[in-house]
């Protein structure tokens, strides 16, 4: 065998080596390739179950804001049925100063009547805030005497009083 053919051979086993070892790095490649394939479907996958997760909070805390906003409504309006209940004993239908006391004294079966029936009101609005539903009677009045005066925001919904300034 002369040099020529060694170096043929050499040459020859150089070229499968090369080629062995090309195709050995392609295959790994491709493996690599898959496994980034399917690491990036998971992280799609991820990533659109993340986007759910954040529009769901997104509805959620407009739905909550939503809800405190009623909430801050109620409280609003319960203060103003409190005050307006405070100014009851203390204030006539013309706005000036009374004394309950002097006139329970002048007319008690009118006080008395005048209390019975507050008192009876006052409870009913306490049964609605604690939860029970609403007569078909509370729902739909809408005159000034068929109206609970204790608290007509709470027990009549479709009461709108009518403000004279």
């Amino acid at each position: 065998m002369g040099i020529t053919a060694v170096i043929r051979i050499i040459a020859i086993l150089a070229i499968v080596v090369i080629g062995a070892a090309g195709f050995w790095y392609i295959s790994g490649l491709r493996a690599d390739l898959a496994v980034s394939q399917e690491n990036t479907k998971k992280m799609e996958a991820a990533v659109e179950l993340q986007k759910q997760v954040i529009e769901q909070m997104q509805a959620d805390q407009k739905k909550i804001q939503e809800l405190n906003q009623q909430l801050v409504n109620t409280v609003e309006n319960q203060k103003k049925d409190m005050q307006s209940l405070a100014d009851r004993f203390s204030t006539n239908a013309d706005g000036s100063k009374r004394d309950l006391g002097e006139i329970a004294v002048q007319k008690p079966s009118s006080i008395e009547r005048a209390i019975n029936k507050g008192t009876k009101n006052a409870l009913r609005c306490i049964e609605i805030a604690s939860g029970a539903a609403l007569t078909e009677q509370e729902q739909n009045a809408t005159k000034a005497d068929e109206i609970n005066k204790e608290c007509p925001a709470l027990a009549n919904p479709r009461y709108k009083p009518v403000i004279i300034n």
